[in-house]
């Protein structure tokens, strides 16, 4: 694993799609192995899930999308070791937030196919007033992107793979746009924002937040939403956390920061990959609440 010392080495995201021929041969047996000796040790409780409000102001935002509401649910890892009901939980508890959008932000599954069964039920209780989108992660390439791509679709989820969809109010525009996968997908800002006027305000989701330190200079992104690193999983006393999946390090770990004129959000995540604990870093579904900068508001 890479611990809170190491780090992924550096690289930009790729036009093309990279396959995850390592992953398969050694990420998926051993991560299936540890699943099957952890699953008995798993405990998910529903008090534990917590659910912060973050405010962003916007530049342009029109005033018709004022406090406009998206929940980020990121991370689900549908397997052995987080169970059907636990993120039946999570999808009810969302919805009854009443958020204007949801935002699923990838790894669905973790290691095997058989993941997906049930996976469909769970999505279908997840509803917001301007639907539900969602990217892929890391994992749903291991498993197989078109496979869990179906499963997305066939449970009612607009999947956002290099492209966006536009939320109206009235005469007001919001763009929202998903790109593939960062280690695995091939990256195509150009076809996820084309065709949007530069006044648009616009979100990105990615599921890797590394995404962030490759934008192209003069790209309006207003806000940038992701998850994959799971906050570190567990955090240890005086050690800090037990994993760190970001070539940038602890920079983006969790929480939100600003690089230029993009924020980002980074989720803990609701699940967990393989080992079914979270020391220290409870399960997060984050509400981003959209707001107007205060020289915009007249």
């Amino acid at each position: 694993m890479i611990g809170p010392l190491f780090y992924p080495r550096p690289y930009p995201p790729s036009r093309s799609p990279r396959p995850p021929v390592w992953e398969r041969r050694l990420k998926i047996p051993l991560g299936l192995l540890v699943e099957r000796l952890c699953a008995p040790l798993a405990r998910w409780d529903s008090a534990a899930l917590v659910v912060p409000e973050i405010p962003i102001a916007v530049r342009g935002l029109d005033a018709a999308f004022a406090g406009y509401r998206i929940a980020l649910v990121t991370d689900l890892h549908h397997s052995r070791t987080v169970p059907t009901w636990w993120l039946e939980a999570v999808a009810t508890r969302t919805t009854a937030l009443a958020p204007d959008l949801i935002v699923l932000g990838g790894d669905f599954v973790s290691h095997s196919p058989r993941e997906l069964q049930g996976l469909d039920g769970v999505l279908r209780r997840f509803a917001a007033r301007d639907g539900v989108v969602a990217v892929l992660g890391n994992h749903d390439h291991w498993v197989g992107s078109d496979l869990v791509t179906a499963v997305l679709v066939s449970g009612g989820i607009d999947v956002l793979t290099n492209r966006h969809r536009l939320i109206r109010r009235g005469g007001a525009t919001l763009a929202v746009a998903g790109v593939d996968d960062f280690a695995h997908g091939a990256i195509l800002l150009e076809d996820a924002l084309g065709g949007l006027e530069n006044r648009v305000p616009r979100v990105v989701v990615s599921h890797n937040p590394d995404l962030i330190g490759y934008l192209p200079s003069g790209l309006r992104v207003d806000v940038m939403l992701s998850g994959h690193t799971h906050n570190g999983q567990m955090h240890w006393p005086f050690v800090g956390p037990l994993t760190v999946p970001s070539q940038f390090g602890r920079r983006y770990l969790h929480g939100l920061t600003r690089t230029g004129t993009t924020w980002l959000y980074v989720a803990a995540g609701v699940g967990t990959s393989a080992i079914p604990f979270r020391w220290g870093n409870p399960p997060e579904l984050p509400v981003i609440r959209l707001e107007r900068e205060p020289r915009d508001v007249i």
